[in-house]
């Protein structure tokens, strides 16, 4: 593949040693791609009436052809819009950014994923989201056991299975703590989908279903590789359900959720709009950051 003279990437990612983008360094530098790594609390944004500025190191990151972000992070909300805002702004100054901006803020609340899955007629558990401890408590009476999940955030924190008779008997306490815990305020329940004891990840890019993987549980019903999961090679068709799945979030590059449930019927669990692929890449035989940046190479 020839090079494009004056592509440019940024690899958006808070963490200053992250593996993702090491690994995506060295890919591009194969392409004589320019990269630059974007620490978001390195970068300053200056305004006035006559300029607009956003730098990182003294350098004009709005330059850039395209950035990439592998990590979002901003668990406070301050910082979180603060991200958003400058990822934003990076898009209104003509940098494209995958996934969008309006792609990731769908895919970093579970209830919007749920409604755009739902909305695209897409297999997905019963689910409730609501405010009220009444309401969560009566779905819980009637779909006992469910699973609980905080409106956002990732690697599985927060994810809970009610299934003890001590967990319903003591429900509205349970409830309120796991609110204050994770939820902020807010309850989404889901039928529990009793499954094989793993489900499975795959990862879409641009329409296509690179790779997947089975993820084992160890501990529970969280199974991401960061909390113990423990992955291994898939073999059950999942391609055009998390294909579709991406494209109702809009994402280019996605991690999708599936579980197969005894009978073999496959639901959508989660769409992840920063995918890791350090446990899918040990089961994949070619190298996907390879992959990542050919994608995002070539447009």
């Amino acid at each position: 593949m020839a090079p494009k003279n004056g592509t440019s990437v940024g690899l958006f990612a808070g963490d200053p040693n992250s593996w993702r983008v090491e690994r995506l360094e060295a890919a591009f530098s194969k392409l004589n791609v320019d990269v630059q790594r974007i620490i978001p609390w390195r970068v300053h944004r200056r305004g006035s009436k006559e300029n607009h500025s956003i730098l990182l190191n003294g350098h004009d990151i709005s330059r850039l052809d395209r950035v990439y972000v592998l990590e979002l992070g901003g668990h406070d909300i301050g910082s979180f819009f603060s991200r958003v805002g400058l990822l934003s702004a990076l898009a209104e100054k003509g940098v494209d950014i995958v996934n969008s901006v309006s792609s990731i803020l769908v895919m970093r609340n579970k209830a919007e994923t749920m409604r755009k899955l739902i909305g695209a007629g897409l297999p997905v558990p019963e689910t409730l989201i609501t405010e009220s401890i009444e309401v969560a408590a009566d779905f819980i009476r009637n779909h006992w056991p469910c699973v609980l999940k905080p409106i956002t955030g990732f690697g599985g924190l927060g994810v809970q299975l009610i299934s003890t008779d001590f967990d319903l008997e003591n429900i509205y306490d349970y409830l309120k703590f796991h609110s204050q815990m994770f939820g902020k305020g807010a309850f989404l329940l889901q039928e529990f989908i009793e499954g094989p004891g793993f489900d499975i990840r795959a990862l879409v890019i641009d329409g296509k279903v690179e790779a997947s993987m089975q993820r084992v549980a160890t501990k529970g019903i969280v199974t991401n590789v960061h909390s113990g999961g423990k992955p291994r090679p898939n073999d059950i068709d999942v391609d055009d359900l998390a294909v579709r799945a991406a494209n109702s979030v809009k994402g280019r590059i996605v991690g999708v959720d599936v579980i197969p449930d005894k009978n073999g019927e496959l639901w959508l669990l989660e769409v992840n709009a920063t995918p890791g692929w350090f446990g899918i890449q040990e089961v994949t035989e070619f190298d996907i950051a390879i992959r990542i940046a050919e994608a995002l190479y070539s447009g």
